[in-house]
């Protein structure tokens, strides 16, 4: 197995990138790791690894550009062609690798992936996935689109649904889930146009377990094992579970620092269950949102991603591999009968 690595993409530098794939390849022993970038740079972060590697399977691909985290990805996506953003998707293209990780700029990530390697036969648009934490028994509902489209029709978000379930099958390990379609109340009056024409759409699948409309504290309260919405609103989620999360953090610091003796006390002793939660919570543990619908395999880490992030997200991208998991989804986008075309 394959995958290409940006490692010039991130806030954390290559250092960080390589450290990643070096951890990676130790864990996994049939995976390659294509180091994509700057030569002398990667070279070095090598070089500062403390940690023994197998150079056969870490190999440099030279890039004589790279994307900034704030470079408009309307314009890089035909521009800076030698980036090692493009090159790593080109190296998917031709065959040289099996899958690209990124924790570059997120939208020119999505826009250089769609265009250098396209759609699965049969998909719309790719879908943008997160696992958000939740009470199920597998502890995360995946929720797509969380960002790669505004607007979307409701085949679209029937394809959706598709993609999910098989992602949950095949990465989180859950035999049947449970889909649910994001609406403001279960009953089947309510949501808007969108959802009350996707419904029908949903009602007609043959392999997937759609339990109806769920509102949107069944994302957390393990009602349901996928939730499909558009874009728009997936991304207001995702927005506001990252800013719970700094919130919580914030509050419990405050009352550490300014709290009472009997504050303190008591948080010291909650200090284990709240370090536990936040593990439950960290995105680390799946390392990227892969865009679903690419031909090909393309997972977006967090601009933030640490080695251990970056080590999750190959590790992932290599499950995708072994599954064949765009050829389930092509199966399954036809045995459903929302395959475009």
């Amino acid at each position: 197995m394959r995958v290409a690595l940006d490692c010039m993409g991130g806030d954390r530098g290559p250092l960080n990138n390589v450290s990643g794939a070096v951890d990676a390849t130790q864990e996994k022993q049939d995976l390659t790791v294509l180091l994509v970038g700057d030569r002398n740079i990667i070279q070095a972060a090598l070089k500062k690894n403390k940690q023994k590697y197998d150079d056969k399977r870490l190999e440099i691909h030279h890039a004589s550009e790279k994307i900034l985290m704030d470079d408009p990805p309307a314009m890089v996506v035909r521009q800076k062609k030698n980036s090692s953003m493009h090159l790593s998707n080109r190296l998917v293209k031709s065959g040289e690798a099996e899958a690209v990780f990124t924790a570059g700029n997120t939208g020119a990530a999505m826009g250089v992936s769609l265009l250098t390697l396209g759609r699965i036969p049969g998909i719309i648009r790719p879908a943008l996935m997160i696992n958000f934490p939740s009470l199920n028994r597998h502890g995360w509902t995946t929720i797509l689109d969380v960002g790669a489209n505004v607007d979307c029709k409701p085949k679209m978000l029937a394809q959706f649904a598709v993609m999910g379930d098989l992602y949950t099958r095949n990465v989180l390990d859950v035999k049947k889930p449970r889909v649910g379609l994001l609406s403001l109340g279960e009953e089947e009056s309510k949501g808007n146009e969108q959802v009350r024409e996707s419904q029908e759409i949903f009602k007609k699948f043959k392999t997937l377990c759609f339990l109806g409309n769920v509102e949107g504290q069944d994302i957390v309260n393990g009602k349901v094992d996928v939730i499909v919405c558009d874009g728009f609103v997936g991304n207001v989620i995702l927005k506001f579970g990252e800013g719970t999360v700094r919130l919580f953090a914030d509050i419990l610091k405050k009352e550490v620092l300014a709290g009472s003796w009997l504050n303190k006390v008591v948080i010291g002793i909650l200090a284990p269950t709240i370090r536990r939660m936040y593990r439950q919570m960290d995105y680390q543990k799946y390392g990227g949102a892969p865009l679903l619908g690419i031909k090909g395999i393309s997972t977006i880490g967090h601009g933030k991603s640490s080695s251990k992030a970056v080590k999750s997200g190959l590790l992932q991208s290599a499950i995708f591999i072994e599954k064949h998991i765009n050829d389930q989804i092509e199966a399954s986008l036809k045995e459903n009968g929302v395959a475009e075309g």
